[in-house]
């Protein structure tokens, strides 16, 4: 049966993309489900939920969707600490409180708008990049007040409209609760509140479009009502052959024999019985492996000591 050809986006035939050394993005090899999963999320409009384990390529899908379309790339790691208004906007009390101090002693009788001290969030970049650049102010009013604000992210377009982009919103599992429902408009209806009361709209998708990718490493259940609005992904971990392929991408001067040694082993960890805080090693320590075996010239075998201590240290890490 014959591979899935996506319809909104353009792939090698090996689902590979080779990097972009200029903006240090490495290579990245996507799996059917993530090509089908993309692709679906970008006709429906709809953000794409991706669950997997930690170093399992999720966050930096994202990255190389970002290059494979040649979108503008925004990212926001989620924390404890995160509110919605970090992603949104912000007002900074504290600059305006200095500015009103500073009038106060000067007698200036007119203070800056209040816009002037909104901090934009990423959706209000990935909204509307022009009235964020600006805080929300009107174009002649942005020019005495306020300067330019660059673009957070890395702009790959730079000249004019259409300004799509690809947003990641990652770890969202690692929010407080009602964060994720927080998120149900500017994800479900692209706009949200400002702070005057007024609200902002995304733009038109034709002049920016919008690919949301939002990860999980499922360290607590999210509200079915944000699972209600996303395209759901989930990785499973790749087989043989797909991380030859890998490595292969990373590392295509890396010795064959030493590859398909560290392969095998990845293989037979899996079969190992689960302990207590123990996982099964992703993606990214598949690599280190490589690399470190690589650059120490290091041979992948059992009665290796050198290869057990970095079996240990890389793969089959132990519970601290």
């Amino acid at each position: 049966m014959a591979r899935y050809r996506p319809t909104n986006f353009t792939l090698p035939a090996d689902y590979s993309f080779p990097g972009d050394p200029v903006l240090e993005i490495k290579p990245y090899i996507f799996s059917e489900a993530a090509v089908i999963a993309v692709d679906v999320a970008l006709a429906t409009s709809r953000p794409l939920l991706v669950a997997g384990p930690p170093g399992c390529g999720k966050s930096r899908l994202a990255e190389a969707m970002a290059a494979t379309l040649g979108w503008n790339y925004l990212g926001k790691t989620i924390t404890s600490r995160t509110r919605l208004e970090e992603l949104t906007v912000e007002v900074d009390h504290l600059r305006r409180l200095h500015d009103a101090h500073r009038a106060a002693r000067a007698d200036a009788k007119q203070l800056k708008p209040d816009e002037a001290y909104h901090n934009p969030g990423i959706f209000w970049w990935a909204f509307d990049r022009e009235s964020a650049a600006r805080r929300g102010l009107s174009p002649a009013d942005a020019i005495p007040h306020t300067v330019a604000l660059p673009f957070p992210g890395t702009e790959r377009r730079t000249d004019k409209p259409p300004q799509h982009t690809v947003l990641l919103i990652d770890e969202i599992d690692k929010a407080e609760p009602d964060v994720p429902n927080d998120l149900l408009e500017p994800l479900d209806r692209r706009s949200f509140c400002l702070p005057g009361g007024s609200t902002l709209h995304a733009k038109p998708k034709d002049q920016q479009q919008l690919l949301t990718i939002i990860t999980t490493n499922r360290e607590r259940e999210l509200p079915q009502a944000f699972l209600r609005r996303c395209v759901s992904l989930v990785f499973d971990p790749p087989n043989k052959q797909a991380l030859l392929a890998i490595a292969h991408a990373h590392h295509p001067e890396a010795d064959p024999t030493r590859v398909e040694a560290i392969v095998g082993k990845i293989m037979s960890i899996r079969e190992m019985p689960p302990e207590v805080g123990r996982r099964h090693p992703g993606t990214s320590e598949f690599l280190d492996a490589i690399q470190a075996c690589e650059e120490l010239k290091i041979a992948v075998a059992d009665d290796n000591p050198l290869w057990r201590q970095i079996e240990s240290a890389v793969l089959v890490k132990p519970a601290v």
